[in-house]
């Protein structure tokens, strides 16, 4: 197995694990709109809370770990700048992400009232879309994978540019990208 399908298989593994993570607890802890019927969700199962969101954390770290496996692919070629602080972004990206997911299990009163920090999620998406834009602009760039490059850079502004205007994007979204990123890197 070469880098770039160790590369497909931990993105795709990451994004399953991820979606799984937000199956486990019942969807609507996410769309409602009432922080009772929230209060009330996470008390009647408190430790699927914990669970869900300690996958979702385990697919955020295998995600990573496909991206920063991903940069390896890059080191050697030209366009390594751009992926490179890509991985920096995806990096500390994720780690307001892994923070805000553990403040979920410590403090999930906080979920449920809304009161966790937004600026967590505002950080995590901004550098985790730019981080997913640079990577494609660096396949681009690297003239291998063009149409993945300018399909993965493409769809990363684009969605930054919706989470900027509606001020919020369900995490999934981002995940797709590297599910996308993924399959294509196996084909």
């Amino acid at each position: 197995m070469n880098i770039i399908q160790v590369t497909a298989l931990l993105l795709i593994a990451g994004t399953a694990l991820t979606a799984t993570g937000f199956g486990i607890f019942p969807s609507q802890i996410y769309t409602e709109k009432s922080n009772q019927v929230k209060m009330s969700l996470l008390a009647a199962k408190p430790q699927r809370w914990i669970l869900s969101q300690s996958v979702v954390i385990l697919g955020g770290i295998t995600t990573v770990a496909g991206a920063i496996i991903f940069f390896l692919a890059f080191r050697e070629s030209q366009g390594v700048l751009l992926p490179g602080i890509g991985l920096i972004g995806f990096v500390v990206g994720h780690a307001f992400w892994i923070w805000q997911l553990v403040l979920r299990i410590v403090h999930p009163e906080m979920f449920g009232n809304d009161t966790l920090p937004g600026w967590l999620f505002t950080t995590y998406s901004i550098l985790t879309l730019l981080a997913l834009a640079a990577y494609g602009i660096g396949f681009w760039l690297q003239g291998d994978s063009l149409v993945l490059g300018i399909g993965l850079s493409f769809a990363s502004l684009m969605v930054l540019g919706l989470f900027l205007k509606f001020k919020t994007m369900p995490p999934i979204v981002y995940y797709a990208l590297t599910l996308v990123t993924g399959v294509a890197l196996l084909v």
